[in-house]
């Protein structure tokens, strides 16, 4: 009995096992399909992801990030190192920037768990915000915010441990205040801008495990052998 059934979570476990995919957000990315000026297609074995963009608010009374795909015409702009974004009250500069603040969004056509995220032309102090569709309702929440990355201007950063899991993703940047101190008039902070580049995503495939087709009827023989069994003691 035991045997049988740990044969069973064997063939489960190694039919959810993850596959790692590396997507490029680049210009000259041979995951590239489709530029259709507001979104970026992209497709790599057998997963399609659709980069587009938007900008977000920080809400006064709950702080909550509030995501407008699309405001000012925003979109993503591909370069060769990277993906940025430009909209009608950009500043010129094309990257992934904080002071607006801007988000790029990513749809996949099937659950994924994002691994990690490749990020340049980054700075010292710069950071990021992650949000995912927690309600699968298509609105983005933003569960992290200013998020670190290495010292360097190509940065991998592993998103493994968060278990980020869904169709529908976005990474941000927003200002942050930093050096904050007291003076005659208050308290008074520096803000800093985060501005990047979004250069690959990397994402393990989650499909759904469904029930082998024998196994209701597996289920059932087991609960008739215990009946037959109770009553064989009675």
């Amino acid at each position: 009995m035991k045997s049988i059934i740990g044969i069973a979570a064997a063939a489960a476990l190694s039919f959810s096992a993850a596959h790692a995919t590396s997507i490029y957000t680049t210009s000259g990315s041979i995951d590239l399909v489709t530029n259709t000026g507001s979104s970026q297609i992209y497709e790599d074995d057998g997963v399609t992801m659709t980069l587009s963009a938007g900008l977000f608010t920080d809400t006064p009374v709950t702080g909550d990030a509030v995501v407008t795909p699309g405001q000012y015409g925003a979109r993503p702009i591909a370069y060769s190192y990277g993906t940025g974004i430009r909209h009608n009250d950009n500043d010129g500069q094309h990257t992934i920037d904080g002071y607006y603040p801007e988000v790029a969004i990513l749809s996949f056509d099937t659950n994924v768990q994002l691994t990690g995220a490749l990020f340049s032309y980054v700075d010292t102090y710069d950071t990021f915000d992650l949000f995912v569709d927690t309600n699968n309702d298509g609105i983005l929440e933003r569960i992290y915010e200013n998020l670190g990355m290495p010292n360097s201007s190509i940065a991998f950063v592993d998103l493994l441990s968060l278990n980020l899991v869904g169709k529908l993703f976005g990474i941000g940047a927003s200002e942050y205040a930093y050096n904050c101190r007291q003076t005659m008039w208050g308290q008074k902070c520096d803000k800093y801008s985060p501005s990047w580049k979004l250069k690959a995503i990397k994402f393990e495939e989650v499909p759904d495990v469904p029930l082998p087709a024998a196994l209701p009827l597996f289920m059932a023989g087991l609960a008739g052998f215990g009946f037959a069994s109770r009553k064989k003691k009675v």
